[in-house]
């Protein structure tokens, strides 16, 4: 086998993993209470892959990590999704009103909201690589939405590209996300190595 088939074999294999891992993740979000377990394995196997750690096979992979995750992610769900139904409580009541105060906080409640997803887009990435309590994962998480500002837009930036590409295309979802994973974990990474997070034991 040559050097070009070579690459060829491992960009395909790499492809069949990042469609196996995403029909899982598809799979095990079906019951919804799940979705953050399931992200969390998901981005499990994806720092496994960027650590160049021996695998027991995409599927042994995933269910073992989400076993492990399953209680924590549960609980950080529900506080979670708690934080974002009151944000979108806030932002319905305010539109209500007209007034110039009513328009400041919008702007406000506007920044609070960027502040929310990319917290929660770090979050999946802490989640999967360090292990501690909830309080540490959430508090790095924020941590890390100050230490690289430009890290922070492009990974927001790869996330309304990736939501928009499944909105146009629906049928992308089956490889979309489990490669957006893929890069969003594998950019964090960098500041992983750069040992910026705190009360972490590498897991």
């Amino acid at each position: 086998m040559n050097i070009l088939e070579s690459r060829l074999y491992g960009f395909l294999e790499k492809i069949a993993d990042l469609l196996l891992l995403n029909l899982l993740w598809l799979i095990m979000c079906l019951p919804i209470i799940t979705i953050f377990p399931s992200t969390v394995a998901m981005f499990g196997v994806v720092r496994n892959w960027v650590a160049k750690k021996e695998g027991r096979g995409v599927c042994i992979s995933f269910f073992s990590l989400l076993k492990k995750s399953l209680r924590q992610s549960i609980g950080i769900s529900i506080l979670w999704t708690a934080i974002g139904l009151f944000l979108v409580w806030d932002s319905y009541l305010i539109q209500l009103g007209s007034s110039l105060f009513h328009q400041l906080l919008l702007i406000i409640l506007l920044f609070v909201w960027l502040f929310y997803i990319s917290t929660t887009i770090y979050l999946f990435p802490v989640l999967a690589h360090i292990e501690s309590n909830w309080k540490s994962q959430i508090k790095n998480s924020f941590t890390m939405v100050f230490v690289s500002p430009l890290l922070t837009f492009a990974l927001l930036g790869i996330t309304v590209i990736s939501v928009s590409v499944i909105y146009v295309m629906p049928i992308s979802i089956f490889i979309i996300v489990s490669t957006c994973a893929y890069i969003i974990y594998t950019l964090c990474n960098y500041i992983f190595q750069r040992q910026v997070i705190q009360d972490s034991s590498v897991s």
